[in-house]
């Protein structure tokens, strides 16, 4: 930036000084370099993908009840899991009318838990094309167990299975197996 030096006029004589002013430095290159960094930043970065299961729901039919074609599915095609609080996994092969604390088989979640437990019963099925899975879990269940339920759905290649929520008989039975340590039966 040029300045025009002045001459002063006054009493002192011929010594001529420049305005010395005060050092502000300028912004302007610092905030061109601002956004630079954050646009790098911006372009730089991945993105997380929120990790979420692909959970299919049957669509609403607008069918009546009466109209729609039912199948009539045997206990022996069907298994029933209730999952519980502190990682407790039980299943029974029953009626829900008669299910005592004595009929919960207790597991856990491994492969040679839970998943070898299915596949015996998929395998002795009359039917193993309609074996169906009744998932319940109860309000002490956590969603890692129905989020590790759903995994064993799809390791075992199970297509029928439905999330239902739980009656009283099976509730009671739940509660009076809780009182045992777990892993007794």
């Amino acid at each position: 930036m040029a300045e025009i030096q002045e001459k002063d006029s006054g009493g002192k004589g011929g010594k001529v000084r420049s305005k010395k002013n005060s050092g502000k430095p300028d912004m302007t290159p610092m905030v061109d370099l601002g956004f630079l960094l954050i646009t790098f930043f911006m372009f730089t970065t991945t993105f997380s993908k929120p990790n979420m299961m692909k959970l299919n729901m049957p669509e609403k039919d607008e069918e009546k009840p009466e109209d729609q074609e039912t199948s009539e599915i045997k206990l022996s095609n069907t298994i029933t899991i209730l999952m519980g609080k502190d990682d407790r996994v039980f299943w029974y092969q029953q009626a829900v009318a008669d299910v005592t604390a004595a009929d919960l088989n207790e597991t856990d979640y491994s492969a040679t838990g839970i998943r070898a437990d299915i596949m015996k019963k998929k395998l002795a099925a009359i039917d193993s094309s309609k074996f169906t899975i009744i998932l319940k879990p109860t309000d002490e269940a956590t969603f890692k167990n129905t989020v590790d339920i759903l995994d064993e759905m799809d390791i075992t290649g199970n297509k029928l299975y439905a999330i239902v929520d739980v009656q009283k008989q099976e509730e009671e039975a739940y509660q009076e197996k809780m009182k045992t340590p777990k892993g007794g039966n």
